[in-house]
């Protein structure tokens, strides 16, 4: 008994890594965010950081959030009249975490990381499980959504859930410790749910962050070694995704639905023997290569699965192009939250029917102004910038290159996630004093109360 009191004590004196891995469990299942459980979170997390110390956090990551979310408030204000009708009301809990964050130890930072990348492995076995009972118990296959509810936003929710698990692997061999075990078991698990959400720019954000890994291990070890290690990747990539579009090919394109049974127990067993795979690839370098080329097979599987991709794509730039014509009519502080969807249905093009157009610049510049647009685009830099030779550059390249062409900015489980696994913010930070970070906490507890009293009584 004193064992498990001492080992309880010893888990609390890390209570800031519970805080936010508890956040991040929230806000994964709020979607793009409710006002009441954000704001009662925020509360939360602002009375924890009020009573921490001095601290070194990089300042030009947290001020243009703070600066972004100012121009958000202001946008919403003169479109509705009061600052929670909004996205400012909910994306405010994203500068209180990167500033708790801050206050982590090199550590704790690893373990927060450790138990994201189990958070997300979780969150791709729960989606599997709900594809095979809508497929067996109702006969319907769908693209997977999850706890996201959006099959876009799962894609890249998994995407960087796998590169955290990369760098949290490599950090292992590098160190020359153990592997935890459970990371070999919920690699695949990653991978066939990715597959079943058949998100097209999810896929091309993880080639992207791939090839970006590549390079990235180009400058540490010969090209030769790069090329291998890349092969024996993409082959576990193709393995993995392969066996999730097996599973939605049996679900929907077979009469018996229950054939994606068979597919899944096939896949269980290859979660239990994955690390021996790994190990067979590593010895078999032109297996790998073999198995890495059909990918091409695998991407044409996907094409034939949503031959509508192209078309979607086609609308997206379209869509891009309507809002950048948009961009000069309220270029200070824009059009206001949820304006283009209106606007949009009056223009003599293509009616879009979305709430947001699938460029998170573009639309946070038509409807939130140029200068948010561009704290935007400073904190992207910045983290560009600092990652130049770290393995977690690709996380970063990956959501950067879905945000060109999707809306993953607006879930705050997402940006959750980025900001816990890929999130650097003490490295080329600045010392804030304890009174200026007990400043910053405290005023954004009052706006998240007063959020929260808003709310409450227009209820």
């Amino acid at each position: 008994m004193k064992k498990i009191v001492q080992k309880v004590n010893d888990l609390f004196i890390h209570y800031l890594v519970i805080c936010l891995f508890f956040s991040l469990l929230i806000l994964t299942l709020s979607g793009i965010g409710n006002v009441v459980p954000v704001s009662l979170l925020g509360i939360l997390l602002c009375l924890t950081g009020f009573v921490q110390g001095d601290v070194k956090v990089d300042l030009w990551v947290l001020g243009p959030l703070l600066v972004y979310n100012l121009f958000s408030m202001l946008s919403s204000y003169l479109t509705f009249g009061n600052t929670v009708e909004g996205y400012a009301a909910t994306q405010m809990i994203l500068p209180v975490m990167y500033l708790l964050f801050a206050y982590l130890s090199s550590e704790e930072s690893v373990w927060l990381r450790r138990l994201c990348v189990v958070w997300v492995g979780v969150v791709a076995i729960l989606g599997i499980i709900q594809f095979l009972y809508g497929a067996v118990w109702f006969g319907s296959a769908k693209r997977l959504g999850g706890l996201l509810g959006n099959p876009n936003g799962l894609g890249i929710f998994l995407v960087l859930g796998w590169f955290a698990l990369l760098h949290c692997c490599a950090q292992e061999k590098l160190q020359e410790g153990k592997i935890p075990h459970v990371f070999y078991g919920l690699e695949p698990f990653f991978l066939i749910a990715l597959g079943l959400t058949l998100s097209m720019g999810s896929f091309l954000a993880m080639a992207i962050g791939i090839l970006t890994y590549l390079i990235i291990r180009k400058k540490q070890c010969s090209w030769q070694e790069a090329m291998s290690q890349g092969g024996v990747l993409l082959a576990k990539v193709v393995f993995g995704v392969g066996i999730g579009l097996l599973l939605y090919l049996g679900a929907a394109r077979t009469n018996d639905t229950w054939v994606c049974i068979l597919v899944f127990v096939y896949g269980i067993f290859a979660a239990w023997y994955w690390r021996q795979l790994e190990d067979f690839l590593m010895r078999h370098r032109r297996c790998a290569l073999s198995i890495a080329a059909c990918g091409l097979l695998v991407a044409g599987a996907m094409v034939l699965m949503r031959p509508s991709a192209a078309v979607t794509f086609a609308e997206r730039l379209a869509m891009i192009g309507n809002g950048i014509g948009y961009l000069g009519v309220q270029p200070l502080w824009g059009i206001g939250p949820y304006q283009w969807r209106v606007l949009n249905l009056y223009d003599d093009d293509i009616y879009f029917n979305t709430n947001h157009i699938h460029n998170v610049f573009v639309h946070v510049g038509v409807e939130m102004g140029i200068v948010a647009m561009v704290m935007l685009l400073v904190v992207t830099i910045r983290c560009f910038g600092k990652k130049k030779s770290s393995l977690l550059l690709p996380g970063c390249v990956g959501f950067f290159i879905h945000s060109l062409m999707d809306t993953g900015f607006f879930y705050l489980g997402i940006m959750a996630l980025l900001l816990l696994t890929v999130g650097e913010p003490r490295r080329r930070g600045r010392m804030v004093s304890a009174s200026g970070a007990k400043s910053i906490f405290g005023v954004l507890a009052v706006v998240f109360l007063y959020n929260l009293g808003w709310y409450v009584y227009m209820v």
